[in-house]
């Protein structure tokens, strides 16, 4: 027989329940937000230390007062229950034990007497298996509470919004009332009757000296009202991302509740004043550097709007980051000696195969150190340097840097990409701006505070001093996306702060950091409607620096890195210093790091003693030339000076007696770019821009395409020609007959 049951236990082992409700909750364990299981039922799982002692006692008083002596049946009970049915004729008494109870709850039956014996049996299996204290927590789990509520936590936050391990006596005794009587949860029409038998019971209870009289008498005088009520959702978005990605009963998320309440009614509020231009949506997102625990997640402004996307999860969509990458770039720039802080970079048009990017307010600063063209957002010096960085390499990095769209549209990316020609999201660019404030070091964002986890392992992404320089730049106040606003700037905190508006006004980013926080809004509308007066500085910096003054105090700023060093550069370029510069400043740049730029500013040239005419080396006479230095501006730049009627000093035109033919640096192809790659339409190829620098005097010019004659024109006008598939040559040639011819290739699309 014990062999036969041995086996029959193996077969037929005891199937525990585990299917509970998801519960996210926040970074200190209170409920953000519960998910009903797959039965659509709430049943929230909870152990014996979770509950009211008064609720313990009144339970097992009322349902099985020999729990913790019976084997999982009482036989004393059961010979009663059964006299008594035969007497009545009737079923009058049921005799169960809380096993027996688990296990109708495990296997719901019909009440019969063969049942019962299978019943009897499953008890007994459960107890050999289980310990009292196990068996009493899958009690707790699974009492019925009416409609869809099961165990006495999902009971006690539904009808009386409070952790079971709050319930006062009175409490207690009403829901240990429940599962026997159900129809007493008819809220409103039965309290009456909740407080006879509350009272009924706890007489009985006095009497049998299971509390005391203090205990009794205030259980007495409180009024019990059970009101069902449904869950509060808070942080909805983040909660629902983790609800999807676990089934683990209880999610602990690494949401600061008070954080997170904060910044929902501030971006709400700050939104309601936006719907005059026509602003929808928004979100936001707090991470803490240390730990890369994501504080706040706001996916939406209001995650009830439905007609407006509420429930739309802003944070993990793929947005264009309009200038919000620039700062990447530069810090990248800066490691591989490309540029510093103070050289001087060229805000003029410029022609990048077809490519010509344009600034946010349609002028050109002409020359601009690099710091300013990053704090004024500027994008032909970005794109310039992007160029020059190269745009493989540059993809790379941002690969490194876990931006999953790059990696998916990586072929399709042209250095559009730094002005927001490619796709990103929230957590990405605020895990981007968090390895700035965390000195070049690249971690994932903590989503949740699971001790288990395995740990965040930090891998070097940048240099801490080119980290350093791109916050100091970023830090400014003098620039034009500073919110002018009293009501943001009267307790400005210190930050490093970064906007970003995409093409067509479709997105305003505004991403700011500090040693301890970093930070990243978004506003505009999910449904890609183009918004005129949308802009990052304009709309989205004064909430970032709201929010900024709601979480975080000024403290102490970074400390400069091992890594930083100050070298002399040229006061006129910017770029380190060379034998013939006289006035120099003091600039940043990463350690360690050859920089292959010199100051160049000055050239000598050979001039007659009234300075009226130049000499090269075949018509030079020493005896009637002196040697004197200008200023060497780059080919381009100089065409903008002459396109825009802008004064220079410039050397004075060739001799024109010197007979020797030969190519010049006074004449130069601005566009097309050498070797440069255009893609063109086959049916309908687009023209090339052809435009050159030339030297002071030069009126006209002569332009040849692949050596046949395109035709005489002014110096300075633009011409332009139909390219042809493959490679084409293009020839310039000016009065004196000096020429310089670049080439390029074009590819159908």
């Amino acid at each position: 027989m014990l062999a036969i049951l041995l086996v029959l236990d193996l077969v037929f082992p005891v199937k525990v329940p585990e299917n509970y409700s998801t519960v996210v909750l926040d970074d200190e364990g209170r409920i953000l937000s519960a998910y009903l299981n797959n039965e659509d039922k709430w049943r929230l799982k909870t152990n014996v230390e979770e509950v009211s002692p008064f609720f313990l006692k009144a339970i097992i008083e009322k349902e099985d007062k020999y729990f913790y002596y019976h084997p999982g049946v009482n036989p004393v009970a059961i010979f009663r229950a059964l006299a008594s049915n035969i007497q009545k004729k009737k079923r009058v008494s049921g005799a169960s034990t809380i096993t027996m109870q688990v296990v109708r709850m495990i296997y719901p039956n019909d009440r019969t007497y063969f049942n019962k014996i299978k019943e009897i049996i499953r008890a007994v299996q459960l107890e050999l298996h289980y310990s009292k204290k196990e068996i009493l927590a899958l009690y707790l789990n699974l009492i019925p509470f009416g409609s869809n509520v099961e165990g006495i936590k999902a009971a006690s936050y539904v009808y009386l919004q409070k952790h079971p391990s709050q319930l006062s006596l009175a409490q207690a005794m009403v829901l240990s009332l429940v599962p026997n009587k159900p129809s007493l949860l008819l809220s409103g029409k039965n309290n009456s009757q909740l407080e006879f038998f509350k009272n009924k019971w706890l007489k009985l209870f006095e009497k049998q000296q299971i509390f005391n009289k203090n205990e009794i008498a205030l259980a007495q005088n409180e009024t019990v009202n059970l009101k069902r009520s449904t869950f509060i959702k808070r942080a909805p978005h983040i909660s629902d991302r983790l609800a999807a990605e676990s089934a683990s009963p209880y999610i602990r998320s690494s949401i600061h509740a008070g954080y997170q309440l904060q910044v929902e009614k501030q971006l709400s509020a700050y939104l309601q004043r936006l719907e005059t231009i026509g602003v929808k949506n928004g979100m936001a997102m707090v991470v803490d550097n240390k730990t890369m625990k994501v504080l706040v997640y706001c996916g939406s402004a209001d995650y009830k709007n439905s007609m407006d996307g509420g429930q739309v999860d802003g944070i993990s969509s793929v947005r264009s980051p309009g200038s919000a990458l620039k700062p990447y770039l530069y810090a990248l720039a800066l490691e591989k000696g490309i540029i510093n802080p103070k050289a001087i970079l060229y805000d003029i048009p410029t022609d990048f195969g077809g490519f010509k990017p344009e600034n946010f307010d349609d002028t050109f600063q002409g020359q601009v150190s690099m710091q300013d063209a990053l704090q004024q957002s500027l994008n032909i010096p970005a794109v310039k340097t992007l160029d020059e960085y190269g745009l493989a390499d540059f993809l790379i990095e941002m690969k490194k840097a876990d931006f999953k769209s790059i990696k998916k549209n990586e072929d399709k990316l042209g250095l559009s990409a730094i002005l927001g020609g490619c796709g990103v999201s929230m957590e990405e660019m605020v895990r981007l701006y968090a390895t700035f404030a965390n000195g070049g070091f690249f971690q994932e964002l903590n989503f949740t505070s699971n001790a288990n986890l395995p740990k965040n392992q930090p891998k070097s992404l940048l240099d801490p001093a080119s980290c350093y320089i791109i916050s100091d730049i970023l830090s400014g106040i003098q620039r034009p996306d500073f919110p002018n606003n009293f009501d943001f700037t009267f307790r400005l905190p210190k930050i490093a702060w970064k906007t970003g508006t995409s093409f067509g006004k479709r997105d305003a980013w505004a991403i700011g950091y500090n040693p301890d926080y970093t930070v990243g809004v978004w506003l505009g509308n999910f449904s890609g409607e183009s918004i005129p007066q949308l802009s990052g500085a304009a709309v989205a910096t004064p909430l970032l620096f709201q929010l900024f003054n709601t979480i975080e105090k000024n403290k102490p700023w970074f400390k400069k890195p091992e890594s930083l060093v100050y070298r002399e550069v040229c006061s006129v370029t910017g770029l380190p210093k060379n034998d013939f510069c006289k006035d120099t400043q003091i600039d940043s740049f990463v350690g360690n790091v050859f920089y292959k730029k010199k100051c160049q500013h000055l050239k000598k040239v050979w001039v007659n003693a009234a300075e009226t005419l130049s000499y090269c080396g075949f018509c030079l006479d020493r005896n009637m030339a002196v040697q004197k230095e200008y200023i060497n501006y780059p080919p381009e730049y100089l065409s903008f000076l002459q396109s825009n009627g802008l004064p220079y000093t410039s050397p004075p035109p060739h001799n024109s007696n010197c007979t020797h033919t030969t190519k010049s640096h006074t004449l130069s192809i601005v566009s097309p770019r050498n070797k440069g790659l255009y893609y063109i339409e086959k049916q309908n190829p687009q023209e090339i821009e052809l435009k050159a620098s030339v030297s002071v005097g030069t009126q006209n010019v002569f332009w040849y395409h692949n050596n046949e004659l395109v035709g005489k024109f002014e110096a300075l006008k633009s011409v332009f020609i139909k390219p042809a598939l493959g490679k084409n040559t293009i020839t310039c040639t000016d009065e004196n007959g000096k020429s310089v011819n670049v080439w390029f290739e074009a590819r159908g699309l």
